[in-house]
């Protein structure tokens, strides 16, 4: 059998890659990955929020087997079965009225198409957060930070009109959360009484790889209202916080916002199969229904919206959204507990918001990229944030109270190591 080296070495090779971790993936199953070489690593990355049900989830490899002795693909100007109920299931999972569902591949896709369905009924510009992203397109990285990311260069009249997040650990305006008056929402209606082309707010409810950013309570619906007033069409970016990931299925019903159209992917297939979707507000799309392209190949095949609704059933049969919230809450207070123990003058901040966690520490963002690579060590893979400033954690919804306790010893082990008590 080949070696982790002989692998990432071919793979350097032959491909455009951004291997952070030098290892092969060779198996997995639930909580746990193995590489090629049998290290067995527990995973709080989910291969950055995918597989929301774990890996080879029995119930699911089952569904796969059963979908591929019926069908794998049609003809895209077919419907198929599969694809209907697909459909009908997320128009009333999520909260968008008079949802209308729009095939796609993926994240990024699903925004490019929620991209084209809004120009093509307003005509106007886009405001988006500093620090999210929203894909690797021409139209998307224009909609992140390809700069601040290192992320390609694109088109100048790609790049949106960009706001400050609700950051209230480095807050740009200085202000206590506790008393604020939501200058950060303010900020938004500002930006669109400057620039009346403003049609669109495209955002990240909780801002993902850009470093964990949880709003403060009651960020939302100021947003919402003042959206709502300016004529401004709402789109929030669900592909990382949809589909239980935040302790609700969706942040925008977590937050109680009523938004005009959500972008899927991710946690929608579990990784089972590339997915996404682009929802939309029929009466936000005038009278062009065209962003869809019905000509695209491989969106929403039969196998496809099969693993989709599989993973819909996994996630209502085994109570999943409930579990993010209630292991995301212990695993926040614990790790806060931890941290503040052994490295309380370092420690900044910890975000969560279901099974999201992000942390960051006071003045030296290096500790971060050694907090973990010690814990790998160990056996515990987290994630970064783009910047790498933020340790961030994303375990599969399936984790149980006692995999939430073996993470924290090692947590604990790592911060002994880290800051040995003098």
């Amino acid at each position: 059998m080949a070696t982790n080296k002989e692998i990432t070495k071919k793979t350097k090779q032959f491909q455009i890659s951004d291997i952070s971790y030098p290892a092969a993936f060779h198996t997995a199953a639930g909580m746990y990955f193995e590489d090629i070489e049998g290290n067995r690593v527990m995973d709080f990355s989910s291969g950055y929020g995918v597989s929301n049900i774990g890996w080879q989830h029995p119930q699911m490899l089952k569904a796969m087997e059963k979908q591929l002795n019926k069908s794998n693909y049609c003809p895209p100007w077919m419907p198929s079965e599969e694809s209907a109920n697909l459909g009908e299931r997320l128009a009333n999972l999520v909260s968008v009225p008079n949802a209308l569902c729009m095939r796609a591949t993926g994240g990024a896709d699903a925004n490019e198409i929620l991209l084209k369905s809004t120009y093509g009924n307003n005509k106007g510009d886009v405001l988006s957060f500093e620090m999210s992203y929203h894909g690797g397109t021409h139209a998307t990285i224009g909609l992140g930070e390809p700069v601040k990311f290192n992320l390609p260069h694109v088109a100048p009249s790609y790049y949106s009109y960009k706001i400050q997040p609700p950051h209230c650990f480095k807050c740009p305006w200085g202000q206590n959360p506790n008393a604020c008056q939501f200058q950060c929402a303010s900020a938004i209606d500002s930006a669109l009484q400057n620039n009346p082309n403003i049609k669109t707010f495209f955002a990240e409810p909780v801002i993902g790889s850009g470093g964990v950013i949880v709003p403060p309570k009651g960020y939302y619906s100021r947003v919402e209202e003042i959206c709502s007033q300016r004529g401004v069409t709402l789109i929030f970016d669900e592909v990382l916080t949809g589909m239980g990931r935040t302790g609700s299925w969706f942040a925008h019903q977590k937050f109680d916002v009523a938004v005009d159209g959500v972008s899927l992917a991710k946690g929608l297939s579990s990784g089972y199969a590339a997915l996404g979707a682009a929802i939309m507000d029929a009466s936000k799309m005038g009278n062009d229904k065209s962003a869809d392209d019905v000509s695209s190949s491989f969106a929403w095949t039969p196998f496809s919206c099969a693993i989709s609704l599989e993973t819909i059933r996994i996630i209502e049969s085994e109570n999943l959204v409930a579990n993010a919230e209630i292991q995301g809450n212990y695993l926040g207070r614990e790790i806060r507990a931890i941290l503040n123990k052994y490295a309380e003058q370092q420690l900044g901040e910890v975000r969560q918001c279901g099974l999201m966690i992000g942390v960051d520490w006071n003045e030296n963002p290096g500790l971060s990229m050694r907090f973990l690579l010690k814990m790998l060590k160990r056996g515990l893979m987290w994630c970064a944030s783009w910047d790498y400033n933020t340790m961030i954690a994303l375990p599969p919804l399936i984790i149980s109270k006692s995999d939430c306790d073996h993470a924290l010893n090692i947590i604990e082990d790592t911060a002994k190591e880290m800051f040995p008590k003098r």
